[in-house]
């Protein structure tokens, strides 16, 4: 799917791919590409790594906890970690960096 930012003057192009367990979308734009790959593990749980033309890495854990109800996780190596919990309406975000906590 083709998106164009009219104020940014920005466009990239994501592309998707879905079978059983695992999903695949890759979003490409002139200036970086990036690939998810998606694996459902149980009912409960999906993992999400994601790898940029740029280098950057960052993994994503989705928890459901059921009844409209999840966490997900989000570890963004030497950069940060990124919690938000949804419970219905409403989410709550947690953003800790990490970059330089040796």
């Amino acid at each position: 799917n083709p998106r164009y930012d009219v104020g940014s003057e920005d466009g990239d192009v994501v592309l998707s791919y879905s079978k059983d367990d695992i999903s695949i979308e890759i979003t490409a734009s002139k200036d970086n590409q990036s690939i998810t790959i998606s694996q459902q593990v149980d009912e409960e749980n999906k993992i999400s790594p994601t790898i940029s033309r740029s280098g950057d890495f960052s993994v994503e854990w989705e928890r459901d906890l059921g009844d409209d109800n999840s966490v997900t996780t989000t570890l963004k190596p030497n950069d940060s970690v990124n919690v938000e919990w949804s419970d219905g309406a409403w989410t709550a975000n947690v953003d800790v960096p990490i970059d330089g906590t040796d």
